[in-house]
């Protein structure tokens, strides 16, 4: 591999020769070479919020290896900057990836639930003050599905160790969910079933760890995010002792709504 990477330089570059005297035109396409080097360099910093002390292992690793082109024609075959920075121990790059895969994922999950809610919205319109309740209800997940894209915008996301099992069961409630929500036949009891499947599901549970990154930095924005959760939660309580009278469904939603920290 090493001759092969020999033989492009030179068909490329050209020999190296060590005691070429430079012109102005090549110290100047040198420099603007080098300096390229260090905004990349600088701007990756930046970007992934690097520590200083490995800002400055990495400024050192340059100076020592002899990184950049060595009299402007070739560069000593060493760790460019995406692969140290990649090697580096708190480079934050995959994790950042995943986690924002994981809160894009969640979005659409609270997406979805408000839309079933729209539907039971539109099952009810007999019944004003109900189908007003399940838009309501439609219209905080979509607060939730925007929060946590605000989260995600930001970069305030935390790292929630999820697996692909989790996902797929909130999925699968989901569809369960939807079945319900289109059958135009749905009963109130049968409305309320379909919620407190997805309410009580891991689907609140992420919801909240994924909030949390929020507690350092906006605090405030963090417990009216609780408070919402527990008015929603005794908004269901409400509806259910209004509209069903269902004991265990009451008690459900009772057991949510003190549950959340």
């Amino acid at each position: 591999m090493y001759d092969i990477e020999e033989a492009i330089d030179r068909v490329m570059l050209s020999l190296e020769k060590r005691n070429r005297v430079m012109s102005a035109a090549e110290k100047e396409r040198v420099a603007y070479h080098e300096a390229g080097h260090a905004l990349v360099a600088l701007m990756n910093c930046l970007a992934c919020q690097l520590p200083s002390a490995v800002w400055e292992n990495y400024t050192e690793m340059r100076q020592h290896n002899n990184l950049g082109m060595r009299h402007g024609f070739r560069e000593h075959r060493c760790l460019t900057e995406r692969q140290f920075l990649t090697l580096a121990e708190d480079f934050p790059e995959d994790k950042m990836t995943k986690r924002e895969t994981i809160y894009t994922k969640f979005e659409r999950f609270e997406e979805q639930l408000a839309h079933c809610y729209f539907l039971l919205h539109e099952r009810f319109t007999a019944n004003p003050p109900l189908a007003r309740f399940w838009m309501d209800a439609a219209l905080d997940e979509l607060q939730h599905s925007s929060i946590l894209k605000y989260c995600r915008d930001r970069g305030l996301m935390a790292y929630v160790n999820l697996d692909a099992k989790t996902a797929e069961h909130i999925e699968g409630l989901l569809d369960t969910v939807k079945g319900i929500a289109t059958d135009p036949e749905v009963s109130i009891d049968e409305a309320f079933y379909a919620s407190l499947l997805m309410e009580s599901s891991e689907l609140e549970d992420v919801y909240e760890k994924l909030t949390a990154a929020l507690a350092d930095d906006h605090p405030l924005l963090l417990e009216a995010i609780h408070a919402g959760l527990r008015s929603h939660h005794g908004a269901f309580e409400d509806a259910i002792e209004k509209f069903s009278g269902d004991r265990g469904f009451l008690e459900a939603f009772r057991n949510l709504r003190r549950r959340v920290s």
